[in-house]
């Protein structure tokens, strides 16, 4: 029989793990309030504001998953030469990720402003005209904070990586903090609508990336950046980098590329589906807010042991971390399951939409207990030892083979509205959770070199 308690000649302790992951799932909870908060504030100006933020959100979302993955996949160079006890190389790794993630952000920028009608339009041309117009005010600002949101998620990834996942939870929390109360003011009292809204993300996020950058100074970091302004770009070590993040930031761009092609699919059943569509993924963060945690904890943890070339070590950990995930998952979606329709309730939009959500939500929930961990917590194991074009290639795959693809399907041929878009999403995680476990257990992920 399985036990959770660990040697005490582990790597890890369950004490040590818990204190990593416990800042995180916070972060998590936060970060669903905010979106919950963002969407009722948003809400009292109308559902066709709702509708407009809805569909730059997902182009949003596309941003800063596809930059966190980034920063993501340099944290795995980071962890590896953590484990391996390598000052020097781990000081260029943390620089030369920040380096690299924050022009991607630049660049990012620079293309969503230029061409941002023509993509909101591409995006979303089977939205109403009233939404659209809502939707090209809202990205004019948003866009502006990809730079920024660059920053922040490259130096959250770097400090969960050195075990200072506390940091990022309280960056998480002044964040919210500084967003809720611009955001108060600016639509509130200055009646700027949802540009104010837009304004006071950028402005948040713009403040703790340049905070998150200073603190990578501080000597309590296990690796920091001694002096900023002479970070050194290296172009062995880049490419080092790049050969990880690459294929972790494409992963997660062709994940967001299909939710905003899922999105382009949602915005033509109507202006109802969207709204309920909208609360269900603010409403979805507090169904898997455990396994985040528990997958920048796998990521980490593989990353350092293989890092020291102990594959036994990791092994054991892959098998301690997913228990660790089912009990926490099975038990706070339970809670979320009874407290659902309470939560939808103070959304300012029709009954339609609230109920729609509801089911959509009850759908998510119960078949998140018995596929999530395995199809997002898993893959971060093969992350944490190089095998990211692996979990790439299975990832868009299966993304748009089933997700997508069945989705389409769904929708149109059997008429199952937006729950059919949900519905898609639940095949593509049986799909990944059979293929990922395959791998591991055939242990072909041992093989990869890293540094």
């Amino acid at each position: 029989m399985y036990t959770l308690r660990l040697g005490e000649d582990a790597r890890f302790s369950n004490r040590e793990m818990i204190v990593f992951i416990l800042p995180v799932i916070f972060e998590q909870l936060m970060l669903g309030f905010l979106g919950i908060v963002d969407t009722f504030m948003v809400s009292s100006l109308g559902e066709i504001s709702v509708a407009g933020v809805a569909l730059v959100n997902r182009i949003d979302t596309f941003a800063k998953q596809f930059l966190s993955a980034l920063g993501t996949g340099g944290g795995v160079v980071l962890a590896q030469y953590i484990g391996a006890r390598d000052r020097k190389n781990s000081e260029s790794s943390l620089e030369n990720n920040v380096i690299i993630v924050t022009a991607v952000g630049i660049f990012l920028m620079a293309v969503m402003v230029l061409f941002k009608s023509q993509i909101i339009g591409l995006l979303f041309g089977g939205a109403k005209p009233e939404v659209l117009k809502v939707s090209n005010e809202y990205f004019s600002l948003t866009a502006l904070s990809y730079p920024f949101t660059a920053l922040y998620y490259t130096c959250t990834a770097q400090f969960r990586v050195m075990g200072r996942s506390q940091i990022t939870f309280i960056a998480s929390f002044a964040m919210m903090g500084i967003n809720l109360v611009l955001k108060y003011i600016f639509i509130y009292k200055m009646n700027l609508g949802v540009s104010g809204a837009a304004l006071s993300t950028l402005i948040a996020m713009a403040l703790m990336s340049f905070v998150l950058l200073l603190e990578l100074k501080s000597v309590r970091n296990k690796i920091n950046i001694e002096k900023i302004h002479k970070i050194r770009f290296r172009k062995e070590m880049s490419w080092r980098i790049l050969k990880i993040s690459v294929p972790n930031g494409i992963e997660q761009g062709m994940f967001q590329l299909g939710a905003l092609l899922i999105a382009s699919l949602v915005s033509g059943l109507g202006t109802v589906a969207i709204a309920a569509d909208q609360i269900a993924r603010n409403v979805s963060v507090f169904a898997h807010c455990m396994s985040p945690a528990f997958a920048a904890l796998m990521m980490t943890v593989v990353g350092q042991c293989m890092g020291a070339e102990d594959v036994a070590d990791a092994k054991k950990n892959v098998k301690h971390i997913l228990i660790l995930d089912y009990i926490f998952t099975f038990c706070f979606i339970a809670v979320f399951l009874v407290i659902l329709k309470p939560v939808v309730s103070v959304f300012s939009v029709s009954d339609e939409a609230k109920d729609m959500a509801v089911n959509i939500m009850i759908l998510y929930g119960i078949c998140s207990m018995f596929f999530y961990p395995s199809s997002f917590v898993l893959p971060s194991a093969l992350r944490g030892a190089g095998d990211t074009k692996f979990v790439m290639y299975v990832a868009s795959a299966s993304m748009f083979l089933f997700r997508i693809g069945a989705a389409y399907f769904f929708v149109h041929i059997l008429d199952m509205g937006v729950m059919g878009t949900w519905v898609a999403m639940v095949s593509d995680w049986v799909v990944r959770t059979s293929i990922f476990f395959v791998r591991y257990k055939k242990g072909r992920w041992q093989e990869n070199k890293v540094i």
